[in-house]
């Protein structure tokens, strides 16, 4: 008939917003890390896609080589970190076209956990730390987007120490240490909401 209406759609659920890492981790509070030094193929990808539609709102991003997914709740992270090693999306090296297995995996984060350690313990012994995140914060100040900042300031340590194999790692281990432990001081100066 003429007048009638058809019905309307439901409405899409509300995004939240979240300008600022505080603001990410107050909205999803829980993580799961994965990491991509290779990386997947597109049916991975898609499938994967596929299968995080199951959570609704969720939010991804990349940082040194490691992607993470925020989640509302502890079961979904669960989820997606069983779901990443049933998979074997982890990948532990450049280029490679396998992922890693449970047992490499447990063995990788306790070396991660090792070499962290030990870059904040040289970062804080050369002053290379408070080089490294000024000019990243320079760098993002100035409209750099979080990529080009940290490809920068793996350039400052390549420079001065060239014997160091894994700049950018390096570079990325001090920026998330200060992100992390400073992050009102961190993001003072930023512009345009460019959030790690």
């Amino acid at each position: 008939m003429i007048g009638d209406r058809l019905p309307l759609p439901p409405d899409p659920p509300v995004r939240v917003r979240c300008d600022t890492s505080a603001e990410l981790e107050q909205a999803f509070p829980h993580a799961t890390s994965i990491i991509r030094r290779g990386h997947w193929t597109a049916t991975e990808q898609a499938e994967l896609n596929d299968w995080m539609r199951q959570f609704g709102d969720t939010r991804c991003g990349d940082f040194n080589s490691v992607r993470r997914y925020h989640f509302t709740c502890p079961q979904q992270a669960a989820a997606l970190r069983e779901h990443a090693l049933d998979l074997r999306l982890h990948r532990l090296r450049a280029n490679c076209t396998y992922g890693a297995t449970r047992e490499e995996m447990a063995l990788e984060w306790e070396r991660v956990a090792a070499e962290r350690e030990e870059i904040l313990a040289w970062g804080r012994t050369t002053g290379m730390t408070r080089q490294v995140v000024a000019h990243y914060r320079a760098e993002r100040h100035v409209g750099s987007y979080s990529y080009t900042a940290h490809f920068a300031a793996a350039k400052l340590i390549e420079k001065a120490h060239p014997t160091i194999a894994d700049p950018r790692n390096h570079a990325g281990v001090m920026i998330e240490w200060a992100e992390r432990e400073h992050r009102s001081w961190f993001w003072r100066c930023c512009r345009g909401l460019h959030h790690l």
